[in-house]
């Protein structure tokens, strides 16, 4: 209900504090100054709205606090960890052994750190390690990586939410010795023991869906099945939720209090059930533990031990105070919380099914019986969760933009059938492989796993039918979160009939949502982090698209083993390049620019080419000798859209913007310098719009450079914005280069962790006593610069 919310006022400002103490410069002690502040306030405050205040402001500066200090920690900690430059040799305990995408992941607590360090070790080969083992391992531990452009995955946010500091990767059954063996943990030996049970009674498919829906580890999931569950948005369906924990804590309490009420001497009945309410309580928590304390568990678990007890106390707790008090509890608890996407989706369902919570409803009699009309009665029986359904679906639409850069209009619809058949299916799914896996009777497992199957069937008629996933520009976080919150005021008012207020609400979400997707007419250029690479997308004032080069594969660590450098070959294209077109709704490419041909500017353009049609490539080169890399792009986009120097020099008009080629022009009028190597004779191309430029120089370097000065006149060679030439290596950017260019702005395209320690000392001084700014792909991740007729404003995703 909406008239009746201060536990929720309460979690949402909690939220925010925690939000505010993990990714801001306040301190701890500054966090507890204000919250002393504020109690003492509500304190003396006499008027009760003023007590209100002041017990908000408290939770929002106590949560700040929380989560300065655990910011602190965190970084304290991870400081203490060796250099990631440096193979070290760690020792610990393994706590944890799950299995991940492409190997194991063990979770091991560092024994020489103090405090106590986790780092994650990926295993990528097979060796005889696990839970319970003191382990030895050799390795570079690297900090987890923030994401470099929106929507993407932020290694570095998830890894602090799970207190994970360091990551090392194991190729090698040499770099992994177990010291001693041991037993694992109680709870990890659980759920070791039910896995190994269930897979010996059915199938690895059958066994993989009871995983999911008993505990949420859906380690045998494959790809088919992971696309199909979040084509249709049913990805709450694998997690651990209210649905496990309510069943097991309404189990456990009545079987306690029945078997306590026949034991003698417990006496009454009212303390059996105070005996019951501990016996679930602790049953529940265990289970949350087997289940490897997942958000979404956590919160079911709160909110049930709130019921529990408010029962054994004789009180009724409501449904939207019991939310609220589990996200509350578990915020100031653990601030990280707020960074887990799981955590936020589970409580934006959650919190949308409490707003959506029907009144009594007074149904109108129909003729002189004085009875409902049928269709009015079928009506109101599916009204209310028809509304709720379709307000979860909204109010976690805004999240997942923000946080994956896409969302699943399908789940809007999908979650209307889903929900239904997966409580009638789910049940007898997770009873049957309770049983199955306890009484070791492989028939049990084997119905219950027909439920599941059942289910997933439904997942996949729905995902051939309905339509998928859709990339999006994500919204900031401001802009999640005031969509999410009038999605449940939206459907609160709908549930109340509030006609009149609940169009005013979705007036105001459509008008918001059509301003924040206006863009005015610019010349948008975009530098992505591709790696160690180029990638440039170049969107024009009045349509057009031009991508200039896409990262490729190519190996960062010389010194790893062969399967090292194997596992380090990406492919930016699929990765980085093609995501970022489909949020910006770009499903062409006019020009495709290979500057030279060299993995790391040439690879990423196949994917694309590949996937979206492409008007014209440019080259720098003979198209009719392409060579080893040139050959399969050539023919991705086909011979006779190819177009190379010298014929391309000159000035090109495109979407009301100019494009200028400025190089390879030898003299000679040939396509390149046959005295150049491929650095040299890099395509060089200038954009301009309102009388500014960019400058895109390729992997020029000073030959190259050189050559440009002595061919172009100076004043083609002026740029608001330029990229440094060879990714800011010290064979580039000359003094006479830099000085000819006049650039506002300068950007580095590197890859995190490169070997060659680009971009050099020596060129990033120079450009600063140029005057130009620095920008950086592996630090700043995507940049963005958009001209207009009234200047240039930039934007990186990391600042």
């Amino acid at each position: 209900m909406l008239t009746r919310l201060p536990l929720v006022a309460l979690f949402l400002g909690a939220l925010v504090g925690a939000a505010v103490g993990l990714h801001s410069t306040l301190s701890v002690m500054a966090g507890v100054t204000a919250t002393a502040a504020a109690i003492a306030i509500a304190v003396t405050r006499r008027r009760p709205g003023g007590r209100a205040v002041g017990v908000v402001v408290a939770v929002v500066a106590a949560a700040a606090a929380a989560g300065a200090l655990e910011r602190e920690t965190y970084l304290r900690i991870q400081a203490a960890l060796p250099s990631e430059d440096d193979v070290v040799v760690i020792e610990g305990i393994v706590i944890d052994d799950v299995a991940a995408a492409n190997g194991r992941r063990l979770m091991v607590e560092v024994a020489e750190s103090e405090p106590t360090a986790l780092v994650a070790v990926h295993i990528l080969v097979q060796m005889p390690v696990g839970a319970g083992d003191h382990v030895r391992v050799r390795g570079r531990v690297r900090r987890p990586g923030p994401a470099l452009s929106p929507g993407t995955f932020d290694a570095e946010v998830a890894a602090r939410a799970r207190a994970v500091h360091g990551v090392i990767r194991v190729f090698d059954v040499a770099d992994v010795v177990a010291v001693a063996h041991d037993t694992a943990p109680p709870l990890v030996q659980v759920r070791d023991a039910l896995r190994r049970r269930l897979m010996s009674h059915v199938s690895p498919r059958m066994a993989g869906l009871l995983l999911a829906l008993l505990i949420g580890d859906v380690s045998l999931f494959d790809d088919e099945q992971n696309n199909a569950y979040r084509h249709v948005g049913a990805g709450h369906l694998l997690a651990v939720s209210g649905l496990q924990v309510t069943l097991l804590a309404v189990v456990l309490r009545r079987a306690a209090t029945i078997l306590l009420v026949l034991i003698p001497g417990v006496g009454r009945r009212r303390r059996a059930q105070v005996w019951a309410a501990v016996v679930a309580l602790l049953g529940v928590w265990a289970f949350v533990g087997v289940c490897g304390m997942p958000p979404s568990a956590v919160r079911a678990a709160v909110m049930a031990s709130a019921v529990v007890v408010g029962a054994a106390a004789g009180r009724r707790v409501l449904l939207v105070d019991a939310i609220a008090a589990a996200g509350l509890v578990t915020v100031l608890v653990s601030p990280s919380s707020v960074d887990d996407a799981g955590f936020l989706l589970s409580y934006a369902a959650v919190l949308a099914l409490a707003a959506t919570t029907p009144p009594t409803l007074t149904m109108p009699s129909s003729g002189s019986s004085g009875s409902p009309s049928p269709f009015y009665s079928l009506w109101q029986r599916a009204r209310a969760p028809l509304i709720a359904s379709l307000t979860a679906g909204f109010a976690t639409v805004p999240i997942s933009a923000w946080l994956f850069g896409q969302f699943a209009p399908a789940g809007l619809v999908a979650n209307i059938v889903l929900v239904p058949i997966a409580s009638a299916l789910q049940l007898p799914a997770l009873l049957c492989g309770v049983v199955g896996a306890v009484t070791d009777w492989w028939w049990v497992t084997w119905i219950g796993a027909q439920a599941a199957l059942v289910l997933e069937a439904v997942v996949f008629g729905l995902a051939d039918v309905l339509p998928g996933v859709r990339a999006v520009e994500p919204p900031s976080a401001m802009w999640s979160a005031a969509f999410s919150l009038a999605a449940l005021l939206l459907g609160g008012l709908v549930i109340e009939g509030r006609t009149r207020a609940a169009v005013a609400v979705l007036g105001g979400i459509v008008l918001a949502a059509v301003v924040m997707r206006y863009e005015d007419r610019a010349l948008r250029v975009t530098f992505l982090p591709v790696g160690q690479g180029d990638g440039i997308v170049v969107e024009f004032p009045d349509g057009g698209v031009m991508v200039v080069d896409g990262g490729g594969r190519v190996a960062f660590d010389r010194n790893a083993s062969e399967v090292g450098r194997a596992e380090a070959l990406e492919d930016p294209g699929s990765r980085t390049l093609l995501p970022f077109l489909a949020r910006r709704g770009i499903d062409h490419v006019d020009v495709m620019v290979a500057s030279h041909p060299h993995p790391d500017h040439v690879g990423g353009l196949r994917p694309v080419a590949r996937s979206l049609p492409v008007g014209a490539l440019w080259i720098a080169g003979d198209a009719d000798t392409p060579g080893r890399l040139m050959g399969p792009l050539i023919d991705a986009v086909g011979r006779s859209r190819v177009h190379s120097t010298p014929a391309l020099l000159g000035t090109h008009t495109m979407g009301g913007a100019t494009v200028d080629v400025l190089a390879p022009a030898p003299v000679e009028g040939s396509a390149t310098y046959p005295e150049f190597h491929a650095n040299d004779n890099s395509l060089v191309i200038r954009v301009c719009f309102e009388g500014q430029c960019v400058l895109l120089p390729g992997d020029l370097e000073s030959l190259g450079e050189e050559a440009l000065l002595a061919s172009v006149p100076p004043e083609k060679l002026r740029a608001v914005v330029v990229k440094a030439g060879h990714h800011g290596s010290d064979t580039s950017s000359t003094p006479a280069f830099v000085a000819a260019t006049a650039a506002a702005h300068v950007v580095f395209c590197t890859g995190r962790h490169n070997t060659f320690g680009f971009p050099s000392p020596s060129v990033v001084e120079r450009w600063a006593a140029a005057g130009a700014a620095q920008w950086d792909t592996a630090v700043q991740g995507e940049v963005r610069f958009a001209i207009r007729a009234n200047g240039l404003t930039v934007r990186s995703h990391r600042r």
